[in-house]
């Protein structure tokens, strides 16, 4: 999946958007692991705050990610 070709910007086919929005999903789903894993541990106290939002904005990626996948996958031609 090349962003930019010999002759400028590519444009994205749905096939793109649907594998952009499953590396969006995988993501946010390691770092929300990552997230939980930190603080589930108790040694980051200082920023349980900071932690929490950071969960909740995960939470948020992963909606927006199955969200835009499904979308495109039921816009295939």
């Amino acid at each position: 999946m090349s962003f930019i070709s010999g002759n400028g910007p590519k444009k994205f086919d749905n096939e793109d958007k649907i594998k952009m929005f499953e590396r969006l999903g995988s993501l946010g789903a390691v770092l929300a692991l990552i997230i939980i894993l930190m603080i589930e541990s108790g040694k980051f106290g200082a920023y349980q705050n900071l932690l929490d939002m950071g969960l909740t904005a995960m939470i948020v990626v992963l909606a927006v990610a199955l969200v835009g996948s499904v979308f495109f996958k039921t816009k295939r031609k």
